[in-house]
C-alpha cells in the first residue's frame, strides 16, 4: 500500500473521530470547524489518491495544526475538574493519528524517486581505438 493511500485512510479516520466529537458553537465558528474537520481531510483524500506530490506536505502541516489542536484540548481537559473521559480518548487517539500523518507525510515528500533511481552504476564507456 502506498504512503498516499495510508495517508488517505488516515484522514478518513480522523473524519470518523471528528463525527464523533461535538460541541455547541455559533454559526460562525461551526462553518469553520466543519471545514476544518471535513472539507480540508476530503480534499486532501483527493489530491493524495491523485497522486499530487504536494499534497504530502499539506498533509503534513494538516495534521502539525491538528496535533496541535489535540494536545490543547486534551490539557484542557485534564485541567478542567469534570471533564469526560470520552473526550480525553478521542484526543489522544486523533493526536496518535496525526503523528503519523505527520511522520508518513514527511517521510513520502523527502523520498525522492526512490524507485526511478538506478541501483547499479552505468558501464562504463568503451576505449577508443588506438590512434583514434
Amino acid at each position: 500500500m502506498s504512503i498516499q493511500r495510508i495517508m488517505a485512510v488516515l484522514l478518513a479516520i480522523l473524519i470518523a473521530l471528528a463525527s464523533l466529537s461535538s460541541s455547541g458553537l455559533g454559526t460562525g465558528g461551526h462553518i469553520i470547524r466543519s471545514g476544518f474537520l471535513y472539507g480540508l481531510p476530503l480534499i486532501l483524500m483527493g489530491l493524495l489518491l491523485a497522486h499530487v506530490r504536494w499534497a504530502l506536505m499539506a498533509g503534513v502541516m494538516y495534521g502539525t495544526v491538528g496535533l496541535a489542536l489535540d494536545i490543547s484540548t486534551a490539557v484542557q481537559d485534564l485541567t478542567k475538574t469534570g471533564a469526560g473521559a470520552e473526550a480525553l480518548l478521542i484526543s489522544g487517539v486523533s493526536g496518535l493519528v496525526n503523528f503519523l500523518l505527520i511522520v508518513l507525510g514527511g517521510r513520502g515528500f523527502l523520498d525522492v524517486g526512490t524507485a526511478e533511481r538506478p541501483q547499479e552504476s552505468p558501464p562504463p564507456n568503451p576505449l577508443s581505438p588506438p590512434g583514434a
